[in-house]
Parts: structure tokens; sequence; C-alpha cells
């Protein structure tokens, strides 16, 4: 499997800022900034896992402040942001139901999202998991999840089509400890993993700043799509299990299922 280039690229950009100390801070956000209400894919527990793992080897060298985005309870793969951030956003907001219907839409024929989470990589914003499509798929269901949207996806289409998948674990938001110690951590772990996901559910989310006992993170609320209320992709496997296990399109009272076929 190739790597995605655009990875090298980012790390590279992010090895001078890091070590200038002119790395961007996260702060709480505020209306019309970032943390928008998104569509994500929510990895299965043992992904989780992972990604909380390289989590804490990297809080290691940044030091505390930052947003723990590799947070068990909050880790998720972004595939598609939708409208920046308004702390009054709710999922009584009219738009949520046309989005609700986009997803139902793309819920119908997209299958399972099949991605490989390769290494390490860094950003002048933060740490990420590389995330590499196996197949096509992943790149298809952004395609048709931005048809289905129709003008419902304009906050994007401001910068184009997305060129990666990746699960960010870090969000920079106070000085980096110790960053020729994290330099040197993210380049030997570069090409460290090869843990194997399905991701086989899409969940409508806002994200809330929350801080406790000293640590920070963006929590997610999903208002649509939990695993007992999600929209589950098609003729899905579910990354852990041996089994497949066909699904039927369906609606809930609070969210659509993804269907098999």
């Amino acid at each position: 499997m190739h790597g995605n280039p655009v990875f090298d690229r980012l790390y590279d950009e992010a090895v001078p800022a890091l070590l200038a100390g002119d790395h961007r801070q996260d702060e709480p956000p505020v209306d019309g900034g970032r943390w928008p209400v998104s569509v994500v894919g929510i990895p299965a527990e043992p992904a989780r896992e992972v990604l909380a793992g390289v989590m804490r080897e990297a809080l290691a060298f940044t030091g505390p402040g930052h947003f723990e985005t590799g947070r068990s309870d909050a880790s998720h793969l972004t595939v598609r942001a939708l409208k920046p951030y308004r702390e009054a956003a709710a999922p009584e907001d009219p738009i949520t139901a046309e989005w609700v219907a986009a997803l139902a839409e793309v819920g119908r024929t997209c299958p399972p999202v099949r991605l490989r989470l390769t290494g390490v990589t860094l950003t002048t914003s933060g740490v990420m998991v590389q995330a590499e499509p196996v197949g096509d798929e992943p790149w298809e269901l952004m395609r048709r999840l931005r048809a289905a949207l129709g003008p419902l996806a304009w906050f994007e289409d401001q910068w184009g089509e997305r060129d990666v998948w990746y699960a960010s674990v870090v969000h920079f938001a106070a000085p980096v400890l110790d960053a020729p110690g994290l330099l040197g951590w993210a380049g030997a772990r570069r090409a460290s993993l090869g843990h194997d996901v399905v991701l086989d559910a899409l969940t409508l989310t806002r994200f809330r700043y929350s801080e406790g006992s000293g640590r920070r993170h963006m929590a997610m609320e999903p208002w649509h799509g939990r695993r007992e209320h999600a929209t589950l992709l098609a003729a899905g496997a579910r990354t852990g299990s041996a089994s497949t296990t066909r699904r039927s399109s369906r609606q809930t009272s609070t969210g659509l299922h993804l269907c098999g076929g």
C-alpha cells in the first residue's frame, strides 16, 4: 500500500514550526470558528484503544494543556464538516433534518469504509494517525455525501475535496514541552501501525469544549448516529469481528442505519 504523500508534506511543514515554537495553538471554540457540526466515522473499540495509546505516547512529549482528541470517548475520523461552530447549535435546528436526509440517501447505497491505520504524522496544529483507504470506497463515500448534501455542502466546498483520511489524537493548545523529543518519537512512528478499521456507520455530531482535572478535549455530542441508532453503511463488517453482518436500511426514532446490499 502506497502512503499518501500529504502526510509527508504535513510532517515536513510541522518540523520547523514546532522547533521554533510557532505551532498553532487551539483555543475553546467561538461562534464562526473551528469545530463545526460534522459527519464523522467513529471506529470500533479496538481502534479507539490504538488511538488512545498513541495519544498517551504523544502527551509525554507535548506536556499538559493540549486537547486530547484521541480519548476513547472523543476519537473519530471526519468525513465532512458542515458549517462553522455555533454555541447554540442544537439537533432541533431545522437544518438538521436536511442533513439527516442526506445521510439516509448515502446510507442506502454506500458500502463500509475500509481503512488501515499506518502510523503517525505531525501537523502545525497537532498529532494525527494516518489512515490509508483500502480500495476506492472511502473516496466514493465522500463524493456521494457531497452530492447528497447539494447546496448544504457549501462549507467544505470553499477548500475543494478532501485528499486525506486521518484521526487526530492531539490538538496543540499550549506550548510543546519537548519539541525535539516529539519530532524524534513521531519520526520513529511514521510507519509503526498496521491496524485495519472498518467504519460501517456515519454520525452527525457537534463538538463541545470540556475541561476537568487539568485535561482538555472537545467532547462529541452525537445528534444522529450512535451505534444503536447510526446511519450504517451497506453490507458492512465491523472492525474486530470475524463475521460479516448484512444489514437492511432502516429508520429508528433517532437516526438512520446504512443498508446491506
